[in-house]
């Protein structure tokens, strides 16, 4: 046990400092880190957090006892849910400079489809965080969507931070009185475009259970992922 905790120890340190640079970068309104130190490890940090930590929990979920976080018959449309988001958070790092504002637009929702997971993951993983910290080598996924909630967060900000120049992209707008509504709603303050997206992020769920109810899927397998698991916050 002393070893776990010495292990835990810098692991806590690792995560508090990704966790206060996420919120550096976003008091100072700016994505880049002050460092190209701070810069590598938070992009190795989004790797391990987004990608390599979701697939290993997935992979391993119902191996350490009689403890499972998600009911293993409807852990499927869990895990298209949880790759949709990280998938959009990949594909806006990659087209943080695309005038695309539909493509703006479904990447922001599916992001926001992460965030919400996340934060509902986070609460479902409540009684077992500690774990995650005092054996990461063991447990770190169980840590996993609290800090990818944080850096969803700041992609999604980040993202929606563009400034549009309407008369090098809609030159004949005033000529023709028409300004398509993916534009209007860009120029609509944060706010009001996360309303947008989170009806949006409706649809997107709509479709992720309609994919999973053609494979074999119950159209309530979400729910019933959190509330058939075992030992976890929302189990029966």
């Amino acid at each position: 046990m002393g070893i776990a905790f010495a292990m835990g120890i810098p692991y806590t340190a690792f995560l508090i400092y990704l966790i206060v640079q996420i919120i550096l970068t976003l008091k100072r309104n700016e994505k880049k880190c002050k460092s190209t130190t701070a810069a590598g490890i938070l992009l190795f940090s989004e790797i391990l957090f987004t990608v390599v930590g979701p697939a290993l929990g997935f992979y391993r979920f119902d191996a350490f006892g009689p403890e499972i976080p998600f009911a293993k018959q409807h852990v499927l449309i869990i895990i298209l849910l949880s790759a949709v988001g990280s998938a959009s958070f990949w594909l806006a790092r990659a087209t943080k400079d695309t005038d695309n504002l539909f493509v703006r637009i479904f990447l922001s929702a599916g992001m926001l489809q992460g965030i919400i997971l996340c934060a509902v993951v986070t609460i479902h993983f409540t009684e077992f965080l500690l774990m995650g910290i005092v054996f990461p080598w063991a447990g770190f996924e169980l840590l996993c969507p609290l800090v990818a909630f944080f850096m969803l967060i700041r992609e999604l900000y980040f993202y929606n931070r563009v400034n549009l120049d309407m008369d090098e992209l809609l030159p004949y707008r005033r000529e023709l009185g028409v300004e398509p509504v993916q534009y209007k709603l860009f120029q609509q303050p944060l706010p009001v475009r996360l309303f947008v997206y989170a009806a949006i992020v409706v649809v997107l769920v709509i479709v992720q259970v309609l994919l999973g109810y053609a494979i074999g899927l119950q159209p309530d397998s979400i729910i019933k992922a959190f509330t058939q698991s075992v030992g976890f916050v929302f189990s029966r």
